[in-house]
């Protein structure tokens, strides 16, 4: 019997001999992999907000055994914060996100739940339905109740024909209430607000809502969460939506009269950036100044919305620049 004890106290002492040996042996292996992620662009960039890392780790995975090579291959692929001394500027919104839409990084980010009227950052969605819905080249008059909305961006008139294309222009370049309406108008304007809100509900925008397609109302409201979604749609299948807005000006013709009208775009980037995708404006009282917009960077394309402040362009430029300077592409 003391001899079998004896034979089960031996045994259990090999196998912790043993576990004690691999321990010894893991922990300078596990600390050099340790130091190898901390020092490579993925470790930083992934305590930041990287929201597809599994992407870039299969692309990178080959050279996991070099911390050099690691360091190398993410820094091609992921923004990494190069320099930690800049801290995040102190902006004067609401809320705001700024995100590389190339690699899902979100370099900064504030209140993105909070619900906000987002004005005429709602004729996005009045582009999708009449582009997906109405169709793009049908022709419209323009009536004398769409002419009453308020505002006279795009001086149209009463009576005077424009296909939705061209309405289109008119909507996202200069703003025009008075083409967000017409469009709708031709489509039914209850079925077209109807489609708005289905089309939320599909992009599980659920903290959206639409009462109009022009943003007047304050009851059109929405967060950073659901407009990031809104955007990322848009870039993926209707880029020409963002297209229109880099524009400087744009071009309509009134069939009626055969007459070709210039418009020239209201967003201050349009005519000032040569790295401005596009984007949005919108305002009302209820909600001050919002806006959406999509600059390229290192062949990164960076989104930067800010909502609720009285110096949209002021606030997207601090944001947008703070990103430059603290992040490597």
């Amino acid at each position: 019997m003391k001899e079998n004890q004896l034979k089960i106290i031996f045994a259990a002492v090999m196998v912790l001999l043993a576990v004690f040996s691999k321990i010894g042996r893991d922990i300078p292996e596990k600390n050099n992999l340790q130091e190898a992620m901390r020092n490579s662009s993925f470790y930083a960039a992934n305590n930041l907000g990287v929201t597809r890392p599994d992407v870039n780790l299969k692309k990178t995975a080959p050279h996991m055994e070099s911390g050099t090579a690691l360091t190398s291959q993410f820094q091609e692929s992921i923004p990494y914060r190069k320099n930690w001394e800049i801290s995040e500027p102190d902006l004067k919104i609401k809320a705001g996100i700024a995100k590389d839409l190339t690699t899902g990084t979100e370099f900064y980010i504030l209140n993105p739940y909070d619900r906000w009227p987002i004005a005429s950052l709602t004729k996005l969605m009045t582009a999708i339905i009449a582009i997906e819905e109405v169709g793009i080249n049908k022709k419209t008059i323009i009536s004398e109740y769409a002419v009453n909305s308020e505002g006279v961006a795009g001086n149209l008139k009463a009576g005077e024909q424009y296909s939705v294309s061209d309405l289109l222009k008119t909507m996202l370049a200069v703003s025009s209430n008075d083409a967000a309406v017409a469009i709708a108008e031709f489509y039914g304007t209850e079925n077209f607000i109807e489609k708005m809100r289905l089309k939320a509900s599909a992009l599980n925008m659920f903290q959206t809502s639409f009462s109009d397609t022009t943003g007047l109302s304050f009851l059109n409201q929405s967060n950073i969460e659901d407009l990031i979604k809104l955007i990322q749609y848009i870039y993926k299948n209707h880029p020409s939506v963002f297209g229109i807005t880099a524009q400087k000006k744009v071009r309509i013709f009134e069939e009626s009269g055969r007459i070709e009208k210039e418009l020239l775009n209201i967003n201050f980037f349009a005519s000032s950036r040569t790295d401005f995708l596009g984007g949005k404006t919108g305002f009302i009282e209820e909600s001050g100044s919002n806006l959406i917009s999509l600059f390229r960077h290192e062949g990164h394309d960076i989104l930067i919305i800010v909502l609720g402040t009285n110096d949209r362009f002021g606030q997207t430029d601090l944001l947008y620049n703070w990103v430059k300077e603290a992040y490597g592409f």
